[in-house]
């Protein structure tokens, strides 16, 4: 009898779920306790894998072996994760001078997927193979943007309906996006809470599968490939890890594909995880600095305030309700990471100077990243000799509106005698001074 490629296995009681066919029929839980939260773990031999480092990947799905999918003609693609890692030293530079320190900056670029251009794209290309392979015609998701996006995408490509619910303070880019594809949207009146209460009280109405949110083993396997990508670049695991986190499965799945691979990889390890969020919705690391501030007591990872109807213009990032804390504070503390705040006001700045000294347009989320990097190096977070990656999230595509306040060089004329020739360098001390004033 042929060995099955894989199992799930429940984090809380260590039942087994043979495949995800049984696991979306006993309605994504554990068998034995009711958890959602189980892994998937591989009958396959990892000693193989150094070979998939040796050649270019083109996707995640370069990593085929290790990723809960039987058959390849169930693929649905848009080569999403196969991204080259960019070193920007600029970043580098702004270290040495300010703070002496000689550190490599890499970044993970996901606007440069080639689904949606954010980095949901893995977890929606998964999702619609693996819905494909599995026969599902319906399927619904609550998300502030990135994931309706991406999932719409994806879904429609393979034929699969999804309805989308999201909140109130959604951007209408989001809301167009899924439209075009032909999904159907439900906005629901309320904060992002609300809009996850709506659709699980959907799902259960209609028997439509649903996500289980950032513990979902579609999101993490397919996130997890990061570490693999890592590994197949730059031969080793960053030693800081920073990007902004709304629900954080990024950080979920990375632990994953660290343990996943430490049989074969001795001394592999996760990266020192720093955690960014913005002060206009910061519910982890109000949490994380009141643990801070006791000494971490026993249980201190499930105290955590809710803000209702966060106000941010980071719509993404909405998330006042971070259910993944207690998940998450573990990682970080485990990583001697940490949880930071940076000023919302600074965003547009960020992302004038990213453009500036790259040519690369950021979104809001990808800007609460880059800001982190600051923020960490002030606070003395990054050390001499030490890799920092950047995971960013999305371009500007997905925030037209965010766009529009980086303008900064126009001005208005009546005729050419009020035109003169300028230098693009007179910008510069312009776009630095208005991000470390």
């Amino acid at each position: 009898m042929k060995q099955a490629k894989y199992h799930l296995t429940c984090v809380e009681c260590g039942a087994v779920t043979p495949d995800f066919k049984t696991w979306f029929d006993q309605h994504q839980l554990c068998p034995k306790c009711g958890s959602k939260h189980s892994e998937v773990w591989y009958n396959r031999d990892y000693t193989l894998f150094p070979q998939l480092t040796e050649s270019n990947s083109g996707s995640f799905w370069h990593y085929f072996n290790y990723l809960p999918l039987y058959h390849q003609e169930n693929i649905v693609t848009r080569k999403e994760g196969g991204i080259p890692l960019q070193r920007w030293d600029f970043l580098e530079a702004f270290a040495k001078e300010t703070y002496g320190l000689n550190i490599n900056v890499l970044v993970y670029r996901n606007d440069l997927n080639g689904g949606t251009g954010t980095f949901k794209d893995v977890a929606a290309s998964l999702a619609a193979s693996l819905f494909k392979e599995q026969g599902i015609s319906q399927y619904c998701i609550a998300s502030t943007g990135n994931t309706a996006t991406a999932y719409a995408t994806y879904l429609s490509i393979a034929g699969i309906n999804c309805s989308v619910f999201i909140p109130e303070n959604a951007s209408k880019t989001t809301e167009a996006f899924i439209s075009a594809c032909g999904q159907q949207v439900f906005r629901v009146k309320g904060d992002y809470a609300k809009t996850k209460e709506v659709a699980t009280a959907y799902s259960k109405k209609n028997h439509i599968l649903t996500s289980t949110g950032n513990i979902d083993p579609i999101r993490v396997e397919a996130k997890k490939t990061m570490v693999f990508e890592w590994l197949r670049q730059a031969g080793k695991m960053p030693d800081v890890y920073i990007q902004a986190v709304s629900g954080g499965t990024a950080p979920i799945a990375i632990d994953k594909g660290v343990r996943e691979l430490a049989p074969t990889h001795p001394g592999l390890k996760n990266p020192r995880f720093i955690l960014a969020q913005t002060d206009k919705c910061d519910p982890m690391v109000q949490a994380w600095e009141k643990a801070e501030k006791t000494g971490f007591p026993e249980g201190y990872e499930k105290e955590y305030p809710i803000i209702d109807h966060p106000d941010t213009m980071v719509s993404i990032l909405a998330t006042g309700n971070p259910t993944s804390y207690p998940i998450l504070a573990k990682l970080v503390k485990n990583s001697d990471g940490t949880f930071i705040r940076v000023n919302e006001n600074k965003l547009v700045d960020v992302a004038k100077l990213i453009s500036f000294e790259n040519n690369v347009m950021l979104g809001p989320a990808s800007a609460v990243c880059i800001a982190g990097y600051f923020e960490s190096l002030k606070k003395g977070l990054v050390k001499e000799g030490e890799t920092v990656l950047l995971n960013i999230g999305e371009g500007v595509r997905c925030a037209p509106e965010f766009v529009e306040r980086m303008i900064y060089t126009s001005k208005e004329v009546d005729d050419a005698g009020q035109c003169r020739p300028h230098l693009i360098q007179s910008y510069r001390k312009q776009v630095w001074d208005a991000v470390v004033e």
